[in-house]
């Protein structure tokens, strides 16, 4: 037993060695990351609307947007409605969520998530429309204190557990961005209590079968608590193991426990607490002596490329434990000076990827005349993350149309996520014949960002169409005064023509445009003194013929209608018989 332990010992002096003796030098992988990123952040202990909008007002002030929420997600709140709105609340305040998976609190410590849990945990998070396309999720929180896991210190549960979660999530979406849990650096090698986190972590990895390579190949980002410690009192200038630059002793180390990914990092819980809270505690800084802490520290660690996002444990907590901790008063909508400090360092524009997709509800016709004009109705819906506001550049566009058509959209104003709009689309055609893949789409900065949604156009020559009407009671059908009105499914006239010729009770209209093959129509066809005849008639490409029953000669008065009117106007013109019977 003696020679185990000295064994245990010999082994965690030596990382110790490497570590601090043999820096390597480590930089972390982008390819998930937006160039342009706004460092700021903080966490949250509710993601109550207040509080979000409080969080927003500071990461992303003095120039800066989209900056970073760190949230916790227990399993009893497992609630769609909740967390959706959640999430839709941070994509207008363009706050970037980080959600950390918790257990439920039962006997004085959260409960221990086990390997089975994780396609529940799965299918619920990928059923959320999320902010952005990176989903970053932290599984659970310190795990080296027992208090925090089941009230045991288990490095080899905790470690299956988290290879599960990872895969589970990895499986259903390769958008999520899966980190481990924090660790509380300072934690000492006191099991089942506490576990120092170099054991523990070598612990964890020597229990899974592929060891590192299997566990980190799930693995995205590092989830850090870089605390000042011990104490919470270290200057935001200190380096090393339990100071605020506490996450680059960890990547040296995970470099010595065989990790070959280089992990960009997410300081998810740092910062100084102050004497104010429900009692003073002169052990701690002043809130002036905190407030100049967390102006130098972020002006420090935002310059490090391999920090991503630094959110400071805790905007609002009115209790304790963490009243110390705590950004806001007491009581009160006010904040501790160190909230107006980080409001006023200058931060940078992020610009989040995020998923654009769009669908049309109903679709567009496929072939459509020559030199013609068209009004179509779109129901479009946001299927995408983002929220497209015309304010913002957001619009409607096609392309691949020849240089001779014009078109144009209606506004939309705004259409968040999941949002239907009805758009309008104003459309002529030009002279050119033929078929074009037409694109269409949401556009920002007149470039289609959403993905390609086709419109099979093909553009066909002017139609004719051939009518055959008789008027009663003459057995010689004809005239020139005949007029044909064509009228959509919304019962606008999109083709007229006047001066129709009828002989022998044939007529035929040439080049007639505005209407679209393969929808039926509604035709009228009207002729002075004559009750106006209509039909139905499915245009086609080739051959369009149109019966008309017999045109009964009732309209004396000429309103389209029959009624005693028409008797009362041929007592006052008698002469209106003859013209009715010339006609």
């Amino acid at each position: 037993m003696v020679k185990l332990i000295l064994m245990k010992y010999f082994f965690l002096t030596c990382l110790f060695i490497f570590v601090f003796l043999f820096p390597k030098e480590i930089r972390a992988d982008f390819s998930r990351i937006d160039k342009d990123n706004n460092k700021f952040g903080i966490h949250l202990a509710l993601p109550a609307q207040n509080d979000l909008e409080s969080a927003a007002k500071l990461v992303n002030s003095s120039g800066g947007d989209w900056g970073y929420v760190t949230l916790v997600m227990e399993e009893k709140e497992m609630n769609k409605n909740k967390w959706q709105d959640v999430f839709d609340q941070a994509r207008r305040l363009h706050l970037i969520p980080i959600i950390r998976l918790s257990g439920s609190f039962e006997n004085e410590c959260w409960r221990a998530c086990q390997p089975e849990e994780a396609q529940k945990w799965a299918d619920f998070l990928d059923s959320l429309n999320w902010v952005v396309k990176n989903r970053y999720v932290i599984l659970f929180n310190e795990p080296n204190h027992a208090t925090e896991w089941g009230n045991k210190v288990d490095p080899v549960g905790y470690g299956q557990t988290a290879l599960a979660f990872a895969k589970t999530l990895k499986q259903k979406s390769p958008d999520f961005f899966i980190m481990l849990a924090g660790f509380d650096s300072a934690a000492p090698s006191s099991p089942p209590i506490h576990e120092d986190e170099v054991s523990f972590l070598n612990q964890m990895i020597a229990s899974i079968p592929g060891g590192a390579d299997e566990l980190f190949s799930y693995i995205d980002g590092w989830a850090s608590h870089s605390y000042p410690n011990h104490g919470y009192i270290s200057p935001p200038t200190a380096n090393g193991r339990n100071s605020v630059k506490n996450y680059q002793w960890e990547l040296s180390l995970l470099k010595v426990l065989g990790v070959k990914k280089d992990l960009p990092v997410f300081i998810t819980e740092t910062g100084w607490p102050h004497q104010e809270g429900i009692s003073s505690n002169r052990s701690f800084y002043s809130s002036l002596q905190t407030a100049n802490y967390f102006k130098t520290y972020f002006n420090l660690i935002t310059k490090d490329p391999d920090v991503i996002a630094i959110t400071p444990f805790i905007l609002n907590y009115q209790g304790e434990p963490f009243d110390h901790f705590s950004w806001q008063k007491l009581n009160s909508e006010e904040f501790y000076p160190q909230y107006n400090e980080v409001q006023q360092i200058p931060k940078i524009k992020g610009q989040p990827t995020q998923e654009h997709k769009i669908s049309l509800l109903e679709k567009l016709p496929e072939k459509l005349i020559k030199n013609s004009t068209y009004q179509f109705t779109l129901k479009i819906r946001n299927e995408g993350q983002d929220i497209w506001e015309t304010s913002d550049g957001y619009k409607m566009k096609l392309e691949g149309l020849p240089d001779d058509f014009q078109y144009f959209f209606s506004d939309f104003s705004s259409i968040a996520p999941r949002e239907e709009k009805t758009v309008y689309l104003y459309f002529k055609t030009g002279d050119r014949l033929g078929k074009f893949d037409v694109k269409l789409g949401i556009s920002l900065d007149d470039k289609i960002i959403t993905q390609e949604t086709i419109w099979n156009l093909e553009i066909v020559p002017q139609v004719d169409l051939q009518l055959t009407t008789k008027l009663f009671p003459k057995r010689v059908n004809q005239g020139n005064d005949f007029r044909l009105l064509i009228y959509n499914s919304k019962q606008e006239i999109v083709f007229e023509k006047s001066n129709v010729k009828v002989a022998k009770s044939q007529g035929e209209i040439k080049e007639i445009n505005n209407l679209v093959i393969g929808e039926q129509y509604r035709l009228v066809l009207l002729k002075p003194y004559y009750l106006p005849r209509q039909t139905f008639l499915t245009i086609t490409q080739e051959e369009n013929e149109v019966f008309f029953k017999y045109m009964l000669p009732f309209d004396l008065n000429k309103d389209g209608t029959f009624s005693i009117n028409d008797f009362f106007q041929v007592l006052k013109k008698p002469s209106l018989f003859k013209l009715w019977w010339i006609h």
